[in-house]
This record gives C-alpha cells, sequence and structure tokens, in this order.
C-alpha cells in the first residue's frame, strides 16, 4: 500500500500549526502582490493628473537650483522640508495605503492571521545546506521552474496583446495626443497583465494548498501518537479537570 493511500486521515490542529510554524504552509504572498497592484492601476490616472503640475513646478525648481551657481561666499543650502510639495505627498500616501491595505486583506483572507511572537524566532533546524543543495537539483525543482517559464510566458503574452493600443501611439509617433489616451492605453495594458497574473497566482496557490493538504494528512499510527500526546500535554489536562470539576446544569427530569 502506497504512502498516500495510508494517509488517510485529516491533520490536526497541532499539526497544521507545526506546519505553520516550519514555514510549509503555502502562502497567498503571490496573489496579494496582485491584489497589490490591482488596486493601484485604477487609481494611476487620478494619481497622475494630481500631481502632474506640482511634479512639473518640483522639477522646475530642482533644475533651476542646480544650475544657479551660489553667490560668493555663500554655501548652496537645500531646503530639506520643501523637496517634495503636500500635493505629491498627499496622493501618493493614499495610493500607497490603499494598495497595502488590498494586498494586506487578501494575505489575511486567504493565510489568516499569525502575528505571534514565537513565529519571529529562527529555527535553525531549517537551515540545512545539504537539503538545500538536493532540493535545487531535485526534478521538482526543474518542473517548477517549467510551470513557472509558461507561466510568465503566458503573462507577457497577455500584457502584449492588452499592449496594442499603446504600440499604436507609439507608431503613430504622435507626442501631442490627449495625455488621457496615453493613459488609458497604459492602463490597459497593465489590467491585462494583472488579469493573467490573478489566473497563474490563484492555480498556482490552488495547486499548493491541494499538494500541501494531501501531504499532511495522517496515517492511523501519526493520529495515534498525536493523540497520546495530547492527553500529555498539561494544558490539555488542565482544561479537562476545569470541565470535570464545573457542574452539570440541573433539568426537569432530574427533581
Amino acid at each position: 500500500m502506497s504512502d498516500a493511500a495510508e494517509r488517510s486521515i485529516p491533520a490536526t490542529p497541532r499539526r497544521r500549526e507545526a506546519a505553520r510554524i516550519q514555514g510549509l504552509v503555502p502562502s497567498a504572498a503571490a496573489l496579494g502582490w496582485v491584489a497589490t497592484v490591482a488596486a493601484v492601476v485604477p487609481l494611476l490616472p487620478e494619481w497622475c493628473r494630481t500631481t502632474a503640475d506640482a511634479a512639473t513646478e518640483m522639477m522646475r525648481h530642482w533644475l533651476v537650483a542646480a544650475v544657479r551657481e551660489p553667490a560668493a561666499g555663500q554655501t548652496a543650502t537645500t531646503d530639506l522640508g520643501g523637496l517634495i510639495p503636500p500635493t505629491i505627498l498627499l496622493p501618493t500616501a493614499v495610493l500607497v495605503l490603499a494598495a497595502a491595505s488590498c494586498g494586506l486583506a487578501v494575505r489575511f483572507l486567504l493565510d489568516g492571521s499569525a502575528w505571534r511572537l514565537a513565529h519571529a524566532a529562527p529555527d535553525w533546524r531549517r537551515v540545512d545546506p545539504l537539503a538545500g543543495a538536493r532540493r535545487i537539483a531535485s526534478l521538482g525543482t526543474l518542473r517548477a521552474a517549467l510551470v513557472n517559464g509558461c507561466c510568465l510566458a503566458g503573462i507577457i503574452a497577455c500584457g502584449a496583446s492588452g499592449a496594442t493600443p499603446l504600440i499604436r501611439l507609439l507608431a503613430e509617433a504622435d507626442l501631442t495626443a490627449d495625455a488621457s489616451r496615453w493613459l488609458t492605453a497604459a492602463r490597459g495594458m497593465l489590467l491585462a497583465v494583472v488579469a493573467a497574473a490573478a489566473v497563474v497566482a490563484v492555480g498556482q496557490l490552488g495547486m499548493a494548498r491541494l499538494r500541501f493538504e494531501r501531504r499532511i494528512r495522517m496515517t492511523a499510527e501519526e493520529f495515534e501518537d498525536e493523540m497520546r500526546g495530547m492527553e500529555a500535554d498539561p494544558k490539555v489536562r488542565l482544561m479537562r479537570g476545569r470541565r470535570s470539576q464545573t457542574p452539570a446544569p440541573h433539568t426537569d427530569s432530574d427533581r
């Protein structure tokens, strides 16, 4: 009987937590980055319109200050508080906050909250150069590289397909075209890339979670050992002792 057939019992919460601490649980990091970019793309045109004039004026001020020679006997000083005006800082802060919120929301929704101080401690058992070298030279790494290469090619193909309006504008060499046309063309290309990346990230996360669930399942012997370990846990015995000392509620049949 194969090992996969013997592992027919779902993993206990204790085994899942141990796998999470060891870093074996697949995370939705790629999907979180996709969500971050997906939140930025719709806001980019408005951000550009809001900050374009201020950015132009800031660049003009920097160029004039760089060309102008300081007066004799004086040293050039820079006003650090006026380097980036609030008209650029505030919209940029809103954009970054919205993007970070979307990315973190996806991570919390799919990965859950793992904010524990014990998770920040380094686990030196995972530092094994020989195991890392074997993993790099394994067939699974080669297969993953091929799959990721195909996924990257698909994303590039979708981006090239969505970049048709932008390529048309570049071919026309019409630099006097309305800025909204350039922004719309660029946003279309970015949306195509984000959509393809989202499909790839969801597919890879689903396959990784499926493989993890199969790998973490337990045999009957492992389940028995896990139950005996929980019975010997002082916290479990204390909780059971408290439950046994709690009086049962009276019912009408007891009267």
